[in-house]
């Protein structure tokens, strides 16, 4: 696209003074974004079969924690669905829970780069949180 093919840019009169459209988009992409993981839980339901549960992170980038807690619940209602099985029973995954928006503290991801962490004392409580064998889906 040559510069011919352009619309020319004009300014917008607003009384005494004016904006150049340009200068607005310059300072609007001049916001600084930050990085957020989010911790969402999400829940299958199967006639006959127990709830199925998903603990997804997921990387955000936003101007504030409360943005990227929207974001968090925009992103998991979108992982909402219905299905039917290879057995032909309805499955329905729904986000449960918003766990943690936490800021992450190094954006640099290079190698070992921590996305998440969290504390806690049930070592018992977290064993029991073993991975499914792909029997078990």
């Amino acid at each position: 696209m040559s510069s011919e093919d352009l619309e020319p840019v004009g300014s917008i009169d607003i009384g005494p003074g004016t904006i150049d459209p340009r200068e607005f988009q310059q300072r609007a992409a001049s916001v600084e974004l930050d990085h957020y993981v989010a911790v969402l839980l999400l829940e299958a339901e199967s006639e006959g079969q127990p709830p199925l549960y998903e603990e997804s992170f997921v990387l955000l980038t936003a101007e504030s924690q409360e943005e990227a807690a929207e974001k968090a619940r925009e992103c998991g209602k979108q992982q909402e669905t219905s299905y039917e099985d290879e057995n032909h029973r309805p499955v329905t995954w729904k986000l449960k829970q918003i766990v943690e928006v936490k800021p992450l503290e190094d954006a640099t991801f290079d190698d070992g780069s921590e996305l998440y962490s969290r504390f806690f004392r049930n070592y018992e409580a977290y064993e029991s949180l073993k991975p499914l064998d792909e029997d078990d889906v």
